[in-house]
Parts: C-alpha cells; structure tokens; sequence
C-alpha cells in the first residue's frame, strides 16, 4: 500500500512539464532509475540531495520516509514523516505510528495511531495485521483505538443479514424445489452475493451490503436476461427480517416491490416477495420460498 501512494506522488512530480507546472529535477529519473536497478542506498542518498534543494517538495520527503522505513532506518523515517505533519494526513500519520512502534516508542506510536483515525484513517483490517504494529497489538490502547475507526468491520447493522449466508436448497409454497443459492461473503466479508440458479433454468447473482453513509442496505439484483432490479432497505428486528423497497420513481409504470428475507432458524430462511401497483397501499403476493441449508 505505502509504496503504490509513494509511486503515485512521484508520478505527480514527473508529469509536472506536460500541465506546464516547473520542470522537475532531471535528477528525480536518475534516482528512479537507481531504484529500479536495486540499488537503494545510492538512489536513497540521491533523493536526500534533491530534498536538500527543495525541502518543500512533499512527494521527495515522503518517498525519503518510505525509503528509511523499508531500510529499517526508523529514526529517519520519523524525521522525514513529521516533516509532513501538520496538515493532518492519516496516511502519513499511519506510517510515522509504523515507525514510532518499530523503533520501540510504543506510546508514541499509540498517540500517532489515534491522530490518524480521528483523522479518517479507516483500513481497519491494515491496523490489525501490519507487521509493524505488531508491538502495540495487543495493548489496550490499541483495541480502544480499533474500536473508534469508522470500518465496516466495526458496524453491527453490517453483520445483521448474515443468518443468509449458506449452502441453500429453495422451494415453493407447495413443496416443491425451485432452486438452489450459494450465499457468499466477499471483498473481506463485507458483501454479500447471492448465486442463484432456479428449477427453470434462471440464473442471476446480487450484491448485498450495508451503505456506511446511508444507513442503509443495499441490493443490486441482476441475471442472465440483462434483468436487473435495485433494492434499498434495513434490517427489521421486531420481524428478524431484512426488508428491501425496489426503489422505482412514484410515476413509474412498474409496480413496486417489496423483498423480505425471514430469519426462520439457523437452518432456515423465508423470502417473500410482494408486489405493489399504488405504490404501496396494496400488496400482492409475487412469491414465497423457504431457504432450507443443504447438509
């Protein structure tokens, strides 16, 4: 991750002459040019020369960071990155915690961490499993701090329509089968996708997560006839259902649609599907499957 943002301001640098910004410092493809010939210590002294010059040239002070990092020179890795603090970048915040807790200065580390998350830094995920941070891990300090990023990972609500999730066999009001569904967690578990194939040859997929900023759940239906139905909602618990609205313009033609998926029992899922022309003042039933989880 570091290095694909240090590449990325470097390329800023580079591209300076065709917006008509200054010419860069023709030395700056040199130390590139050590770089990708593996020889870290010269390019290292080489942008150190270049900073020199131009100590405001952000893109140079941080890549000097990243670079005495990787080298394991953490003192001047600190040096560098609080060079560029203020203003209050949490990236940057993120990796001078880094190399405040490899250097063993565990409560700096943590005052930096939490800088950096009150800040925005939300890669919860990266917190819990950087090698660098390995040292404050397993403080309490930590765990309060993990507790206060704004993840995903740290939503009840995104959690709540998990009881789906399974190997699933599908059938009719009338016994018969109509279907089966894989329900899958994805993309570190924060959606959820739905593989249907249905009894009449009817394949589709949708996608299913919790909208941080919306509060809501969203579903985006698709299938193999370029069908495709989008649905917002939430979770119900006086009826322990997740319930989605087709949302559709109040002046459309097509009838609204309303999609509930019962938490029956561990084993089990109800999904009903209701059908409105008024716009919700009248339902009628379109259909009603029982999940039942393949042993």
């Amino acid at each position: 991750m570091k290095q694909l943002i240090v590449q990325f301001l470097i390329c800023i640098i580079t591209i300076g002459i065709a917006t008509g910004q200054p010419s860069p410092d023709p030395r700056i493809e040199q130390a590139q040019q050590l770089e990708a010939e593996k020889k870290s210590e010269e390019a290292f002294k080489l942008y150190e020369k270049i900073h020199k010059s131009d100590p405001q040239n952000n893109a140079i002070t941080y890549k000097l960071g990243s670079m005495a990092h990787a080298a394991k020179n953490y003192k001047k890795a600190i040096k560098y990155y609080e060079q560029l603090t203020p203003p209050s970048n949490p990236t940057i915040l993120y990796n001078l915690a880094c190399s405040y807790a490899m250097q063993g200065k565990e409560r700096k580390a943590l005052e930096v961490l939490e800088s950096a998350v009150e800040n925005g830094f939300a890669q919860l995920r990266l917190m819990k499993t950087d090698p660098d941070l390995a040292g404050i891990r397993d403080s309490e300090a930590f765990k309060v701090i993990a507790r206060s990023v704004k993840s995903i990972e740290n939503e009840p609500e995104a959690k709540k329509f998990d009881f789906w999730v399974g190997e699933w066999n599908v059938f009719g009001q009338a016994g018969a089968k109509v279907g089966e569904s894989s329900i899958q967690k994805i993309l570190n578990g924060n959606v959820i996708l739905e593989n249907w194939n249905g009894a009449g040859g009817i394949a589709g997929k949708s996608f299913n997560h919790y909208h941080m900023d919306s509060g809501r759940w969203i579903q985006y239906w698709v299938d193999q006839n370029s069908g495709r139905i989008y649905f917002e909602g939430n979770f119900d618990p006086e009826l322990n259902a997740m319930v989605y609205f087709e949302q559709v313009d109040k002046n459309s033609k097509e009838p609204l649609r309303r999609l509930t998926f019962f938490n029956i029992s561990p084993d089990s899922v109800r999904q009903f599907s209701q059908l409105s022309s008024d716009y919700g003042k009248n339902w009628n039933v379109e259909y009603d499957f029982m999940y039942v989880r393949k042993p």
